[in-house]
This record gives C-alpha cells, sequence and structure tokens, in this order.
C-alpha cells in the first residue's frame, strides 16, 4: 500500500482558531449523571466510580422516583419487566464450560439478559430474593466457563471469527450485571473476586486483543465499525468493572486516535474519525457501514451509546467528542431509517469508499435511548431524526443478543426543562467560493435566523431561515471580504427567543493563515505567523525536529536544511482543522528524491490523511479518509539541484498542482478536504515512518480558498 500506512502522533488539543471539530476528548465533563459537577475524570485521575458502566447510583435513583410516582413511560416498563417471565425467580442458570456462536451461544445471551433483569429487580425494588438469584447466575458461569469462540474445537463449521464479537458484546453485557452486583452484600467477595478472574480470562484476550491487532488466534484483519465498537465496550466495561485502568485508557486512547507517542500504534474503524468518515454539511456524519447495512449500522449506534455513556459515567465525556461527531454519526444512521409522510426513504448525501448507501430497514433495535437521553434530555441540544426514532424502537422490550433490554426504562431522561440554550457548534468554511454553515440545535425551539455583519459584535442582519427538525445548514455566497455568522434560536413564543450563537469569521474567497518563512537561520524552531478567530496575526512557530538544520537560501539568507534521515518541520495544530478550500505553497530544492521521501504529511493517522509527495516518478497530491486515496499528479517528478516553487489548490472538488507557477495536473473528484480528515499529524519533510527529505524548503504558506493562477505565478516573484 506505498505511503497510505503511517503511525500516528498523539491527539494534540485544537488551537483557539476554527472549529473545535477535531478537539481532544475533555478530562472530565461539567456533569456526571446526576448532573453534580466533577473535576476529571477516569482518563486522568485512574480512579473509578462503582457502580458506574451505563447506569450508576444516580441513575437507579432517578429511575426509581420515577416508577414510586407511577410515572410514564418508566412505570409501564417497570411492570412489564416484573411480569416477563426473563426475570422471573423459577429458572436455573445453565452455565457452560464453552460457549460458541455456531451452536450454544444462545444459553448465554439468556443467561445474561436474565441476570441483568434480575440485577434490575433488585436494584429498583430493593427484594434480595433477585439479588440472590442473580448472584447465583454469575457465580454459576464464573465456576464453569472456560472458553468462547465461533466454533468448537475441531469442529468443521465455517470459521467466521464472529467469536471476537463474543468477547466484546458478550464481555461488557457479563461486566454490567457485575457492576450493578458489586454493591450487594450478600455477593461473596471471593466469587466477586472469581466472575471478575473469569472475564479477564476468558473475554478481555478477545476483547483487547482485538484492539491491538494482535491475539492468541493471529492478527485480525481491518473491519467494519461494529466490530471494534464490540470490542471498545468490552475492553472499557471490563476495565472498569475491575478496576483496569490499563484497559480503560486503551478503550478511550482507541476511540479517540490517541497514540500517547506511539508512533507506531494504528486504530481502525472504531476510531470515531475513521468511523464517521464524512461530515456533510449540517453536521451530518456518514456512518462507515451507512454503505454495508442498516443492521450492522444501528449496531454501532448501540454499542456508541453503551460506550459513550460508560465513559459519561466515569466523568470522560467522549459525547462531545469533535464537535459532537457521534450525535451526527446517529442523526445520519437515524434518518437512513426513517420515511418521509408519502413513505419513502429519504434521499441521503453520500461520499462512497466502495459502496453506494444501502437504506435497508432495521430501526427495531433498543439503540436509541442512550444518544437521545444524553444528546436531548441532559444537554439540551435537538437531535430530530433520533427522537423520531426513539418513537418507532420504543416499543422493543426485548434486545436480541447484541443489545441491552428495557432501555427506555434505564434510560429514559425526564423532558429537558433548562433554559433553551443558544445553537452550537456553528462552523463557516469556504467552498467554491461559498461560506457553507453549519450548526447544532436547541430543543424547544421553533427555528433558527442566520444573520450575517461585517463586525463580531454586529449588527447582523437576517439572510435566511431554517426549520427546527431540518439538516441545519446554509449557503451563503457574500461579495469577497471578511464576514461574521450567527446563529439564533426562535421558541414558540417571544420570551423564548433570541439565543444567539458565538459570531464565527470567514474571509471569502480566501486569506493567508499561515506563513512561515523558514529563513531564520538558527534555532530549534521557525517562526511563524497565522490569522486566529478574530482575524489578528499571533507568532505561532513551528518545532524543528532532530536533524533538522539550517542552509543556504533561494538568493540570500537561509533556509530549513533536510538531513534525508529522521529531520522534518512539525507544524503547529488547528492550522487545517475547518478547511475546505485551500492553498499550500513552498519553495523546494531537492539534492535528490526517493520513492517514500515526502514534501508534506497532516492527517488525524495512517488512514485519514493528505500528502505531497516529490516522488521518484511523478509529484503527486493525495487525500485520503480510508480505503483509498484521491490523487492528482503531475507528468514528472520534481528536479534535482535547483529552487522549485510547489503549489496545491483545492476548490470544491477540484485540485490543481502548480510547478513554478505552471499547472501541471488537475482532478476533478477529489472529494476530500483537510477538515474531513484531521490534524494530529503535520509535518514538512517527513511522513512518520519513512525516511525525511534531502534538501532544503523555504517560504512555506496556506492560505484559506483556492488562488488563482495569476496569484500563484504572483508568489515566485
Amino acid at each position: 500500500m506505498g505511503l497510505g500506512l503511517f503511525p500516528m502522533l498523539p491527539l494534540l488539543p485544537a488551537c483557539d482558531f476554527g472549529s473545535d471539530e477535531f478537539n481532544d476528548a475533555r478530562a472530565g465533563s461539567d456533569a456526571d449523571s446526576s448532573g453534580s459537577k466533577v473535576a476529571m475524570g477516569a482518563s486522568q485521575t485512574g480512579a473509578f466510580r462503582h457502580p458506574g458502566l451505563v447506569l450508576a447510583d444516580a441513575d437507579f435513583a432517578r429511575i426509581r422516583e420515577h416508577i414510586v410516582a407511577g410515572a410514564q413511560p418508566w412505570s409501564n416498563w417497570w411492570s412489564k419487566m416484573c411480569a416477563d417471565s426473563i426475570s422471573s425467580l423459577d429458572s436455573k442458570p445453565n452455565p457452560q464450560e464453552g460457549v460458541y456462536r455456531a451452536t450454544n451461544a444462545g444459553v448465554m445471551y439468556r443467561d445474561i439478559q436474565r441476570a441483568y433483569c434480575l440485577a434490575l429487580r433488585w436494584k429498583l425494588s430493593g427484594d434480595t430474593d433477585y439479588a440472590d438469584k442473580a448472584v447465583e447466575t454469575l457465580d454459576a458461569w464464573s465456576g464453569k466457563l472456560k472458553e468462547v469462540w465461533t466454533k468448537p474445537p475441531g469442529s468443521g463449521a465455517h470459521e467466521d471469527w464472529t467469536g471476537f464479537l463474543l468477547g466484546g458484546m458478550q464481555g461488557h453485557q457479563w461486566a454490567q450485571v457485575g457492576e450493578i452486583m458489586r454493591t450487594y452484600p450478600g455477593w461473596a467477595p471471593q466469587n466477586l473476586a472469581r466472575f471478575q478472574n473469569m472475564l479477564v480470562k476468558v473475554f478481555v484476550g478477545l476483547s483487547s486483543g482485538w484492539l491491538t491487532g494482535v491475539t492468541d488466534l493471529g492478527q485480525h484483519r481491518e473491519a467494519n465499525t461494529s466490530w471494534d465498537m464490540a470490542a471498545l465496550c468490552g475492553t472499557m466495561a471490563i476495565g472498569i468493572f475491575c478496576d483496569r485502568h490499563d484497559l480503560y485508557m486503551q478503550a478511550y486512547d482507541y476511540y479517540t486516535a490517541n497514540n500517547r507517542g506511539n508512533d507506531r500504534k494504528t486504530f481502525n474503524t472504531g476510531a470515531l474519525v475513521h468511523g464517521v468518515y464524512f461530515m456533510h454539511p449540517g453536521h451530518f456524519g456518514q456512518w462507515q457501514e451507512a454503505g454495508r447495512d442498516q443492521g450492522h449500522a444501528t449496531l454501532g449506534m448501540s454499542l456508541g451509546g453503551v460506550l459513550l455513556e460508560m465513559a459519561w459515567n466515569q466523568g470522560d465525556d467522549l459525547y462531545a467528542l469533535h464537535n459532537n461527531r457521534f450525535l451526527a454519526a446517529a442523526e445520519y444512521v437515524a434518518r437512513c431509517n426513517l420515511k418521509d409522510e408519502a413513505g419513502n426513504t429519504y434521499p441521503m448525501p453520500f461520499v462512497p469508499k466502495r459502496e453506494s448507501v444501502n437504506q435497508s430497514f432495521q430501526n427495531f433495535r433498543g439503540a436509541w435511548e442512550p444518544i437521545y437521553n444524553h444528546y436531548v434530555n441532559r444537554m439540551g441540544l435537538a437531535a430530530p431524526n433520533v427522537e423520531r426514532m426513539i418513537a418507532l424502537c420504543e416499543s422493543n422490550q426485548w434486545a436480541n443478543s447484541d443489545d441491552l433490554m428495557f432501555t427506555t426504562l434505564t434510560h429514559r431522561r425526564a423532558p429537558y426543562a433548562g433554559p433553551m440554550k443558544a445553537p452550537s457548534g456553528l462552523t463557516a468554511v469556504g467552498v467554491g467560493g461559498r461560506a457553507v454553515l453549519s450548526w447544532w440545535g436547541s430543543t424547544g425551539a421553533t427555528g433558527y435566523q442566520v444573520g450575517r455583519s461585517t463586525a463580531a459584535n454586529g449588527p447582523f442582519s437576517v439572510i435566511g431561515t431554517a426549520k427546527s427538525g431540518e439538516t441545519l445548514t446554509l449557503a451563503d455566497t457574500p461579495p469577497a471580504g471578511t464576514w461574521f455568522y450567527r446563529v439564533t434560536a426562535l421558541g414558540a413564543d417571544k420570551a423564548d427567543s433570541g439565543r444567539s450563537s458565538t459570531a464565527v469569521r470567514i474571509v471569502l474567497p480566501g486569506e493567508l493563515r499561515y506563513a512561515m518563512p523558514l529563513d531564520d537561520g538558527s534555532g530549534k524552531a521557525a517562526r511563524g505567523w497565522r490569522v486566529d478567530g478574530a482575524g489578528r496575526k499571533v507568532q505561532l512557530d513551528a518545532a524543528l525536529a532532530s536533524g533538522t538544520g539550517w542552509g543556504n537560501g533561494r538568493s540570500s539568507g537561509k533556509a530549513i536544511a533536510l538531513d534525508g534521515n529522521e529531520s522534518s518541520v512539525e507544524l503547529p495544530a488547528g492550522l487545517f482543522q475547518d478547511l475546505d478550500d485551500f492553498t499550500l505553497a513552498m519553495w523546494v530544492n531537492l539534492k535528490s528524491v526517493a520513492w517514500d521521501s515526502c514534501l508534506m504529511f497532516v492527517g488525524q493517522d495512517n488512514q485519514n490523511y493528505m500528502l505531497l509527495l516529490p516522488a521518484a516518478d511523478r509529484l503527486r497530491f493525495s487525500i485520503s479518509a480510508g480505503r483509498g486515496e484521491m490523487t492528482v499528479t503531475a507528468p514528472a517528478p520534481l528536479p534535482t539541484g535547483l529552487w522549485v516553487h510547489v503549489a496545491v489548490t483545492l476548490q470544491d472538488t477540484t485540485a490543481k498542482l502548480y510547478v513554478d507557477g505552471k499547472l501541471e495536473a488537475t482532478d476533478d473528484s477529489i472529494l476530500l478536504s483537510p477538515r474531513q480528515i484531521g490534524d494530529q499529524i503535520r509535518r514538512l519533510g517527513r511522513t512518520d515512518v519513512h525516511r525525511a527529505l534531502d534538501g532544503s524548503l523555504q517560504d512555506f504558506r496556506l492560505y484559506s480558498g483556492a488562488l488563482s493562477a495569476a496569484e500563484i505565478a504572483s508568489l515566485m516573484r
């Protein structure tokens, strides 16, 4: 796969410029499930709160209050669970020494569901008969289970490797039951420890091993997102229940694509930026399995809700990661499973990798309650498509083996009752000369007004509106200049109107956003200047990696000299985060050209990246969001032994390559842009795993917007 695979750098906090779309997960959430303030989450403290998987003590108190008050839908679902044979005291556990998806997995599924419902009945009623019955099930299985896998040893059945899914999905489900029951005084400490030991010995090797890519069964292949999500849930849940902070952090870092400085560590589709690999206008996030089928796409929603709620109950807010990127996916997947008033599927925006959107209907999962009740009822955001799925799926008391049961009982929260919030997450990106706006709506809003101004503080003129329930986006084509936009939420009455977002700034058709002359002549950093979100020019230097020095410049002065080994220029974070249309340009003087040398590498990791290669055969620019690059290629490589000016522009879907001011190549099918891929890694002169460039660089520039051919030519003066 050549230069398509590179390890990663740590996920770094974004600068104070542009959108927050690729910011790191917060170390601590603003509030836990009870609304109490917390300082830091388990990712920083290393300490766990118990019980603290998908349900915390505050959740049980909330549910009990609703049941006692006879409130709906809690009272109804409590009655249904109590009347269901799944929570009866009559049946006995049926533990197995080995559980295999091809034969007897249904036995374990049933006992997990039964133990979970028994644990809920005890925790919500206080009746210890149900606690004893739940513990009986846990003890029976921990005393016998030795293996879970796809098929029994020696079986000639087809091997589809789905035993890994047992390790993740059923591993987390067993841990959910154990986490509830750990507070029961009647569970003998030695039996609790034996149950924990069983989860570590039988399940962790599969779930954690899947995430590392290497298990006792060999190295796994890249798989669809639901496989990774299953492993993430199993690893995080068992980590919390067994007080294994290393397992918790493995799942946390994988989901956030944070390699903690290990350049060789890689992540697959369970990392959020890969699972949601394309952001359409209106914060509409295309889920990786939307092109597979909706059964697996909704499974990703189910497992995602579990993962994010567990982290939330440990004080880590992964729900908010990358500007609520998981909510963007949930809205997209929900829309795929809905129909309009005429009974037709909705047309869906879709950027293909190898497939087209598959809107087969699988909306029966109990996947949506955690998602809806966090974003809407807990946080006051609008999620109209997820809200419609809640109404369709509430009747799903029975989960299949993939999902938890009775999620309406356990996760439904009272409707958001706080003051209506202002629209949030507003972004403005330049695309083809237009300002494309996207924002998150507000619970209770009836509509939105979009305002434009020449100043951050206004006054703002209304240029458009949007209705609640719609995809919240607007494209504006103002005259060239600097513009500020804000969005105001409108309420059902005048008293509820007038809530406005923070204003965002954009310059059309573009501006010089970062300049680095690379002519300092000494030091371990190169001076650079960028334009911040308020339009101010601020100094922002770039670090020089080991082996990077200074050589002769083009005419006089100095230039960055790269040693062809490990030298590079480490660009500041945040430069590329909100860029669609862009221009980058630099002067290059190559001593020699190797096939793996690189002028620039920017991306989240080894799947999401863009790079500029001088190449021994031909100069090329490539951008990727996994599973294939989009590329524009010049007819020849860069020459050696002389200074050459190189520039790349992207406007809408058209990319152009220039050499010494001359257009060398054009491609009109580039669907990706820098803001889609992230910028955890930002380097001039080297990738992560290959040799550095052998040559010198000067005058690096990054523009928002695509410069014209004449403007590119003027950079050579």
